[in-house]
Formats: structure tokens, C-alpha cells, sequence
């Protein structure tokens, strides 16, 4: 059976990171900013990563394209409009997409109570013209900003706890240990949000190992240093860790040296809680559909090992419990059934 047509679910996925390259250029026009191309094939060299980039920190440089381009509350709300529909084409029915109103907002001066509400006005839009999918939105605190818009985001998180499902920690891992942001996250015990930090991706196992004591996470964006240190991988099953890890990212912002070399199976059969992910599918030219493809192809998983990943991705989801029930009895069912996802 085709990849493409069965039901997907994603937890680690940057809104950001998921705009078109057709509208990068329409909002830029819009708003007066100057691209180095006026076609998406000729935007593509300079907006896409297509090959291995000379890590995290350069690549995440790559983002200014698309963050400049929106500098609107209408464009918040197309990209957020888009980014669903480009999930329901991809038979994702369970996402998480996640923020940073900062990163978001800074360009274009915008308010981040009034760019959070245009997210959610294009989430509905594109559920009410028919993209069928369950979608939970998380904010991140951008690591880059400082200590002071982490704090302001985390206030942000609080008020808007009833329209959120989770927060996150990321940006440029190294220098920035778990330790320093102690303080910072610990008003959000109080308000039941799901928590997930960007550790493990650039740093070593000792950031991902002092993420876990320190912060008391439910789940690693990416995680990938887990695998380096049996210690760690230890403590990540001891205390139910999740891994969202993104392969292509992975590779291509130099985390592993090849995509074969990836260790999200090894983790999955050595008891770690494993889901896949696209990361920033606006970024790297991709969507979820091609990182089942790299899973299957390059890392040799099995139709079982897809369903142990969607089902660690259901059951690790912030979304509510009902709602994650309410999918997975309406699109989910072949995780128990069995189903063939051969080439």
C-alpha cells in the first residue's frame, strides 16, 4: 500500500518550518521584502535545505526567508490555514504543530495574543473546509532570545493554556543547558501543559541526560544524542521519555553522517519510546510521507515498527485524551489490524 494513504500521526512539527514556497513569495511582495528569487524554483536553492548544511546553527540561518516574509496577522493566519491542509493532504490525522510567537512576531511587530488568535482562526478554517485533522498547538520559548523572552513566553503559555497543549524549549542547543532554563519553566507545573525541549539534537548525551533529570519532560525534540550513551537510553525508558525524531532534519542539519545511520530503530527495538517526524517539511522539501519512506528504505522499518511509532505518537500526544481516542478509533485502526506498507 502507498505510505501516502495511510493514516499518519506527527508530534514534532514547526509552523514556521511548514510554509510553501509560493507563499513566501506572495507575502513578501505584500509586504515589501525583498527575495532573491520571484519563483519557487528559483527561491528553492536559497529558501530549502537539500543537502547537509554545516550544522544546526546554519541551518536554522536558513529560516529568515520564510520568518521575514510574514508580517501580517492575515498572513499568521494563512500559514497556519496551509499548513493544516497540507497535513490532511498527507494523511496526518493527528498533529502537533508548535511556535514561537518571538520568532513568529518579530519580523512584523505583531502581538503575540493577536498572532495566536490568527493561528487559530486558520486552524478552523481549514478544518471547517474539510481537512480532517486533530490539531494541538504547542509554544516554544526561542533559546536565541534570551532568558527574558523565554520568561515572557512562558506568561504567554499561561494565559493561553486553554488553547494550548504543550511548551517547548529551542533553538541553538549548545551553551544553552537545561540548568539555565530550571527556574524559567517552573510556572508551568501549574498549568497543564505538556512539555517537550529541543535537547539532544546538536548537543551531547550529557544535554539530553540533564534535560530529562532537571526538566522532567514528557517528551525530546529529537533526542538523537540519547543514543550515543547507554546510561541516557537507560534513563529515557526508566522515566518514559518520547523521542520525536525527524531523520531528514537530522542528516541534513548534521546530526547523523547518513540517513542509514540514523538510530530511531535501534531505539525502537531497544525498548525507547520512538515516534517520526518532518521537523520543518517547509524547510527541507519534505513531508511526513517522505520520512515513513527514509524509515522503511534506509532504516529498514518494518510494517510492525510503524505501527509501535504511531501508536508511541498517539500515546504521547498532549492532545486531549479524547480527542486522541476519538482519532484513533476513526483513522488509527490498522495499527491493530496489520497492514502492508511495502514498497
Amino acid at each position: 500500500m502507498d505510505i501516502r494513504a495511510v493514516a499518519k500521526a506527527e508530534l514534532h512539527r514547526h509552523l514556521e518550518g511548514s510554509i510553501r514556497l509560493r507563499t513566501i513569495i506572495e507575502e513578501s511582495h505584500r509586504a515589501g521584502v525583498p527575495l532573491p528569487a520571484e519563483t519557487p524554483d528559483r527561491l528553492a536553492p536559497h529558501a530549502l535545505i537539500r543537502q547537509p548544511a554545516g550544522g544546526l546553527e546554519e541551518a536554522l540561518e536558513r529560516f529568515s526567508i520564510a520568518q521575514n516574509a510574514v508580517r501580517t496577522y492575515e498572513a499568521v493566519r494563512r500559514i497556519a490555514r496551509e499548513a493544516v491542509e497540507d497535513l490532511a493532504q498527507d494523511n496526518v490525522r493527528l498533529a502537533e504543530l508548535r511556535f514561537s510567537p518571538d520568532f513568529l512576531c518579530r519580523p512584523g511587530g505583531l502581538d503575540w495574543d493577536a498572532a495566536f488568535e490568527a493561528i487559530q482562526d486558520g486552524i478552523n478554517q481549514a478544518r471547517q473546509a474539510g481537512s480532517d485533522v486533530e490539531v494541538g498547538l504547542i509554544a516554544i520559548a526561542s533559546r536565541d532570545y534570551g532568558l527574558d523572552s523565554a520568561r515572557a513566553t512562558v506568561d504567554f503559555a499561561l494565559r493561553h493554556a486553554d488553547g494550548l497543549v504543550g511548551f517547548d524549549l529551542a533553538g541553538t542547543e549548545i551553551a544553552y543547558p537545561a540548568r539555565m532554563y530550571r527556574d524559567v519553566l517552573a510556572p508551568l507545573a501549574e498549568g497543564g501543559l505538556g512539555l517537550t525541549v529541543h535537547y539532544g539534537e546538536s548537543g551531547p548525551p550529557e544535554y539530553a541526560r540533564e534535560a530529562i533529570e532537571v526538566l522532567a519532560p514528557s517528551r525530546l525534540g529529537h533526542g538523537l544524542s540519547v543514543a550515543r550513551d547507554r546510561s541516557v537510553i537507560a534513563l529515557a525508558i526508566e522515566r518514559g521519555v518520547t523521542l520525536e525524531m525527524c531523520p531528514t532534519s537530522n542528516w541534513l542539519t548534521g546530526g547523523v553522517p547518513s540517513l542509514d545511520a540514523h538510530p530511531a530503530r535501534r531505539l525502537l527495538h531497544g525498548g525507547v519510546r520512538v515516534t517520526l517526524n518532518s521537523d520543518d517539511p517547509g524547510l527541507f522539501g519534505i513531508d511526513l510521507s517522505h520520512e515513513w519512506e527514509v524509515a522503511r528504505d534506509a532504516l529498514g522499518f518494518t510494517d510492525q515498527d510503524f505501527a509501535r511509532v504511531t501508536a508511541d505518537a498517539l500515546d504521547a500526544s498532549f492532545l486531549p485524551t479524547d480527542v486522541t481516542a476519538r482519532a484513533r478509533s476513526r483513522h488509527f485502526g490498522w495499527i491493530d489490524a496489520g497492514i502492508d506498507l511495502g514498497p
